[in-house]
């Protein structure tokens, strides 16, 4: 049973965390983005980390295989949570942080957008600008609450 002490910070996957490196049609890698692995590593030491992706578990699962389950306590596909937004309350999260703003806008309409952290996509113009942007976003939310 989580340590309901600490909060409980959900990620999600594409574009967020990383990247898979695929070799045709197989999974091969993930790539991860700019300073994630040190984050993540500084994050658990405060807090339950929970992923969270709309893909199938097939997918999350191949993705978890190349370094990321070491670092969620729970993980979440569209198998277990079909839904047309991740509504934080669904799985008993404080924050959700993504790339996409449709989860925070949906959030806002039910009063919840203080709990969503949207960052830009890796890869994206922003992240090329300032790589370590995503990371300042993060701990300046997560560690002044």
């Amino acid at each position: 049973m989580p340590d309901r002490k600490r909060k409980r910070v959900a990620f999600d996957l594409d574009e967020t965390l990383g990247v898979p490196v695929i070799d045709d049609v197989e999974i091969t890698g993930f790539r991860f983005r700019e300073g994630c692995v040190e984050l993540l590593r500084r994050l658990r030491n405060d807090f339950d980390l929970i992923l969270w992706s709309v893909s199938n578990r097939s997918y999350l699962d191949k993705n978890l295989a190349f370094g990321l389950s070491e670092f969620f306590r729970e993980t979440y596909s569209w198998d277990e949570i079909a839904t047309g937004w991740k509504d934080v309350r669904r799985i008993d999260a404080d924050f959700l942080i993504d790339d996409s703003r449709h989860h925070f806008e949906e959030a806002a309409k039910h009063g919840i957008g203080d709990r969503y952290i949207v960052i830009a996509p890796y890869g994206s113009p922003e992240d090329f600008e300032n790589p370590t942007l995503w990371i300042e976003q993060i701990e300046g939310i997560l560690f002044e609450r």
